[in-house]
């Protein structure tokens, strides 16, 4: 070794770096569950408990958004994942899930009709057109799915 001072100095400072960031890291991790716990205090446990699944439920329903493709395969993987979500969902976000649920099986039966598969596509449109119905949507027709397709296949070309 040519230089044993500076490199016994470069490697003690490398451990205690180490142990630094170690040392913050746990630290921070303590703090932060010890913060979350009361976050809420303000609401009963139950509302907690309900504010905090109604937000997990959310950001599971924006991060399945992001990877949507034009393809059969993405769009069958986006519905099971949507069902998944659904069947934990608290009860007054279940329109919004059958919601993008319904542009899914309708946007996936354009894509089948386009395909030259017209049974595939009828029975998409339909499980599209009864979860509407399952919502309030008063006209379910062909052309409205049609055309509800066509715009969703459009803002996800220009994304």
């Amino acid at each position: 070794m040519k230089y044993p001072l500076i490199t016994g100095f470069c490697g003690g400072l490398l451990i205690v770096a180490g142990c630094t960031y170690i040392g913050y890291r746990g630290t921070a991790a303590i703090v932060y569950r010890q913060k979350q716990s009361t976050w809420f205090n303000s609401l009963e446990k139950h509302d907690a408990d309900r504010l905090r699944q109604t937000g997990q439920m959310a950001l599971a329903y924006s991060l399945s958004a992001l990877s949507i493709q034009n393809t059969t395969l993405s769009l069958d993987k986006s519905i099971q994942t949507l069902v998944k979500i659904r069947s934990t969902a608290p009860q007054e976000l279940w329109p919004v899930l059958d919601l993008r649920m319904a542009k899914d099986y309708a946007t996936l039966g354009r894509l089948e009709e386009q395909a030259g598969d017209p049974a595939g596509a009828a029975g998409h449109r339909q499980r599209a057109a009864d979860l509407l119905r399952s919502i309030g949507w008063q006209t379910v027709s062909n052309e409205v799915l049609v055309r509800l397709a066509d715009k969703e296949l459009g803002s996800r070309l220009k994304n």
